[in-house]
């Protein structure tokens, strides 16, 4: 389970998931299963022109001092963005990086899309009744599979609530909710999502828990974000890539104390380490920020953190008052 000492690096974790996730479902790919070690070009593309990819540096760099790894919240900060690759990272690199985790999603999408069916069309709400409702034309509940999908598709648009349950043991369930909207055109995007994973099934309760919303654009690499895992949150803002960009993050813990931290568009897991030697772009206070992220400061101290009771932390707050209640299924006529 993530500790506060890792908070800075789950800051980031949205602004890939948000887009990556739309990618998912506007191209699919080739994954069957929570382990596969393939993944779509498609998928990679479009989630790195949206958010950053943190190259790492080689093992021994990486690892020379106890000070740079984890527990340390600048390194959390790289390693949730860490650049993932089956082939060299399957088995060490787990599911606190987003690219690991967009694989698994990348997997659901890829096979429940395919069985969706036509429906009247019909506004749908998720499970989660929080995230946002969408138009529907298609959708599937495949229990057997413990997957569905609800989606409406055009030229120009899609809308997709996306939900699903793994299991890789009899003792543990991982619960995901997610529901996006892609322009096409625009390149824009909105998404919101929860993740949960229960480690005791013999309650309804989950015991980690995260939820994000995130808006951005494809083809300027820009984005906004809310984020939190249990006790700790994000709200973000800025242009994920390239040399004299800048994204402006806030966050907090459970000792409730808010910082910020700017990072360039060019950061790899130098740029990181180097910080844990000399902070000298962590502020405590929004008024010492530099020019270079003026332009995102406004949106960003003004946002408020998710709170706690806005995260899914028991199986009875999804679908409420229907048929499907207690589940991760999607409720449609």
């Amino acid at each position: 389970m993530i500790k506060n000492k890792k908070l800075l690096g789950l800051i980031i974790v949205v602004a890939c998931f948000v887009v990556a996730l739309a990618n998912i479902v506007l191209f699919g790919c080739s994954q069957g299963s929570s382990s596969s070690t393939t993944s779509s070009s498609s998928f990679y593309t479009n989630a790195a022109n949206t958010t950053p990819v943190f190259k790492p540096a080689s093992v021994s760099a990486s690892s020379a001092t106890s000070e740079w790894g984890s527990g340390n919240p600048l390194y959390t900060a790289y390693y949730c963005l860490r650049e993932f690759l089956a082939s060299r990272d399957e088995g060490s690199v787990d599911r606190s990086n987003l690219y690991k985790l967009l694989i698994d999603v990348d997997s659901v999408i890829s096979g429940v899309k395919l069985k969706a069916r036509a429906i009247t069309t019909q506004e749908v709400t998720s499970p989660f009744a929080s995230l946002q409702k969408i138009i529907c034309d298609q959708a599937s509940n495949e229990i057997g599979e413990k997957r569905a999908i609800a989606l409406t598709e055009t030229e120009n648009q899609i809308e997709a609530i996306v939900t699903w349950i793994w299991s890789d043991s009899a003792a543990k369930n991982e619960y995901g909710i997610a529901a996006v909207k892609f322009n096409k055109l625009t390149q824009e995007i909105t998404l919101e999502a929860t993740y949960s994973v229960d480690y005791d099934l013999s309650d309804t309760k989950t015991d980690y828990n995260l939820r994000c919303y995130a808006t951005g654009n494809v083809a300027t690499n820009t984005f906004e974000f809310k984020y939190i895992v249990d006790g700790n949150r994000v709200v973000a803002k800025g242009v994920s890539r390239g040399s004299g960009n800048y994204m402006l993050f806030k966050y907090a813990g459970y000792d409730n104390e808010v910082k910020y931290i700017v990072v360039p568009g060019t950061a790899d897991e130098g740029y990181f380490s180097a910080q844990n030697s000399s902070l000298t772009q962590i502020y405590s206070s929004p008024d010492a920020l530099p020019a270079s992220v003026e332009a995102y400061k406004t949106w960003v101290v003004n946002t408020d953190f998710f709170t706690t009771s806005e995260l899914v932390s028991d199986l009875n707050q999804l679908n409420v008052g229907n048929s499907r209640a207690g589940t991760i299924y999607i409720n449609y006529q």
